[in-house]
């Protein structure tokens, strides 16, 4: 398969996680690096030793470029996806693909009348964890799905992050800086949400930085809601429960778990492209309590410790090697360039992540929000044996 070309715009912080995924990934040739700080980019370049650097203008004007990744700040993605596809470019972006609707569409609609594709992240759905729990799914490891709950809880990023501010910003909070990955998983899993109910709450109206850093001791301005309490419905009928939060201290809630007719499956982080991931069956926890007396067996099957020792880790359905594989979308798109079929992380599964995501704030106000688009579930990857 012939390597595709990729130029890099934006050479902050989250390119010292893709460049050197992009740079040793077989298949991907980044030729091409930039930033409104040429300097910046002069820096990338000799690290990573790419061949060319300098501003965006020269990025999108190189011929040789024909997949630009725009790991810009979020204010600036529609922008620079739209430079990119007028320039004649497929594009690839990181999370969000815009801070609302009316970006994401501006983006599509232009890919479409110029033939280009958009992808976006996260891609943290191709991980061996999600994928593995996709195998599990698609099996019938758990039946039919029912329910299931996804929970972000914290109290923000002030007690670590140097720089936070942004986080409180229009466009961030809890559900639009971590509910694409989310989202992103449960769309991969069950496929696209029909409806959203929800509340939101702004508990503190001003953040003190608490991080070591030269901004510490700070205040920052809330814009946004801090905590998100809501229900999805899935197209395929699932109830998804989700909660979203920057105002609390600790939970003992789960990252992700979903709940069918045959048993329960606990889904990793989807933070993060690993497992571990655990499978409770039904006929298991049954089986616990064969012939007890009632008595005995109500008290089994109320005991967490018991109902534990139940669930039993799953082995991944790929090797899963250490540390953050961002970058995988990209090395999808490419393939699928080449190959002339479908990449997985699309800009149609982001457009539609990107309208679940605004929903939350509108059934706050408007109560139940249908969603008007929809997407297709992205093919899982093949299964290979793990090591």
């Amino acid at each position: 398969m012939r390597n595709v070309n990729l130029g890099v715009v934006g050479c902050g912080v989250i390119s010292e996680t893709y460049l050197p995924n992009l740079t040793a990934t077989p298949g991907l040739n980044v030729v091409h690096v930039a930033d409104m700080f040429p300097e910046k980019a002069a820096q990338a370049a000799a690290k990573y030793g790419i061949p060319r650097h300098g501003d965006v203008a020269g990025l999108l004007a190189d011929p040789a470029v024909e997949l630009v990744v725009n790991l810009t700040i979020p204010a600036a993605h529609v922008e620079v996806n739209c430079a990119a596809l007028e320039a004649g470019k497929h594009v690839y972006c990181e999370k969000p693909l815009a801070l609302d609707l009316a970006g994401a569409k501006k983006t599509l609609d232009l890919a479409a009348r110029k033939g280009l594709r958009v992808g976006c992240a996260p891609d943290t759905f191709l991980g061996a964890g999600l994928q593995t729990c996709r195998k599990m799914l698609d099996d019938g490891a758990i039946g039919a799905p029912v329910a299931g709950t996804a929970n972000l809880m914290g109290h923000g990023h002030e007690s670590w992050h140097p720089a936070p501010e942004f986080y409180y910003r229009k466009g961030a909070g809890p559900m639009m800086d971590m509910g694409p990955y989310y989202l992103t998983a449960l769309v991969s899993l069950l496929g696209p949400v029909e409806s959203v109910e929800g509340f939101t709450k702004t508990t503190f109206a001003q953040r003190t930085i608490t991080a070591n850093s030269p901004k510490r001791g700070n205040t920052i301005d809330v814009e946004v809601p801090t905590h998100y309490a809501g229900t999805m419905r899935f197209r395929d009928g699932t109830i998804v429960n989700v909660t979203m939060s920057f105002d609390v201290w600790w939970s003992h809630l789960p990252d992700l778990e979903l709940y069918g007719t045959e048993g329960t499956l606990v889904v990793p982080n989807p933070n993060f492209f690993g497992g571990p991931v655990s499978l409770l069956r039904g006929a298991d926890m049954l089986g616990a309590v064969e012939g007890m007396p009632w008595t005995e067996a109500v008290d089994v099957l109320h005991d967490p410790a018991a109902m534990d020792r139940l669930f039993q880790e799953v082995p991944l359905s790929r090797p899963s090697p250490p540390g953050n594989l961002r970058g995988l979308g990209v090395a999808d798109m490419a393939a699928a360039i080449v190959e002339g079929r479908p990449h997985r992380a699309s800009a149609e599964l982001a457009y539609h992540v990107t309208e679940v995501l605004a929903a939350f704030d509108r059934a706050a106000t408007e109560g139940r929000v249908r969603i008007a688009s929809t997407c297709e579930r992205p093919a899982p990857l093949p299964a290979v044996p793990a090591n």
